[in-house]
């Protein structure tokens, strides 16, 4: 019998009773507007949604919004999410920004983190769904962005919508270890917006190699970002992947790419621009 398998049952069992315990506001969202840009943490939005708190929070319903999550051991005030929010208010103040906090006070246990993903996307799910049903908002001006674990929430979210479908979701090197990706349930994939575009950063490390997306960027080979070289975590490279979005929403021609075969030329740059 493997050694660990105890030690694995105790882990699931300790997360399925943190997630049996956990309610509505186990997940908080924070608001953001050009008034407020600059703050680290936004309005909170009450657990109970109400229209009217939503709109006391700053929120305009004529302005595209954007949904920013984070991933393992990262919050809402993490550069995960605050790098990208302040990316979009220095391109264009207006626009409606919202980041989920579904982080698992302490309990770094990355196995509990990925139980409570399927949570996490739910209540996304019902906040979209609300604020559809409520005139807030139109999907097809709602782009969700996730980074890592968050790549996945997003996911969940955009299946679980009863609403309609999410126009855009940008999977930020979608997280890979524990995530099935034999099947389309509970992960990222193309079949969950009308456009699913992936940056990886850290291929087949903390993050899949493989194209989850209709569009699948690997910048600079995908697997290990210049300056990361000695980073045998990972965790460098990884986090590239929002630095990399920030830059390209400041400036959307900061970048060149070619079409690649698959996801093989494109690790091993094998690519041209023909």
């Amino acid at each position: 019998m493997n050694a660990r398998a105890p030690l694995a049952a105790l882990l699931l069992v300790l997360a399925t009773a943190t997630l049996a315990t956990a309610d509505s506001s186990s997940y908080k969202f924070y608001f953001y507007n050009k008034k407020n840009a600059g703050d680290k943490r936004g309005n909170l939005i009450a657990s109970e949604f109400d229209k009217q708190d939503i709109l006391n929070a700053g929120y305009d319903p004529a302005l595209p919004t954007k949904v920013l999550i984070h991933g393992y051991l990262n919050d809402d005030t993490s550069a995960a999410v605050q790098i990208p929010k302040n990316a979009y208010f220095k391109a264009d103040p207006s626009v409606n920004v919202i980041a989920l906090n579904w982080d698992i006070k302490n309990l770094p246990i990355y196995g509990m983190w990925v139980t409570k993903v399927a949570g996490a996307g739910q209540r996304l799910a019902d906040l979209v769904d609300f604020m559809v049903e409520n005139e807030l908002l139109k999907l097809d001006q709602l782009h969700i962005v996730g980074h890592s674990l968050g790549a996945h929430v997003a996911a969940i979210a955009g299946e679980r919508l009863t609403s309609g479908r999410v126009a855009r979701i940008t999977g930020l090197d979608p997280a890979r270890p524990f995530i099935n990706f034999k099947t389309l349930d509970g992960r990222l994939s193309k079949d969950d917006a009308d456009l699913v575009d992936v940056i990886h950063t850290n291929a087949g490390g903390l993050a899949t190699a493989q194209p989850v997306g209709h569009v699948d960027f690997y910048p600079n080979g995908g697997e290990v970002q210049p300056g990361c070289e000695w980073d045998l975590s990972g965790a460098c490279s990884h986090g590239r992947s929002y630095q990399l979005m920030a830059e390209s929403i400041v400036d959307p021609k900061a970048f060149q790419a070619w079409k690649c075969e698959d996801n093989w030329d494109a690790v091993h740059l094998r690519c041209t621009n023909s």
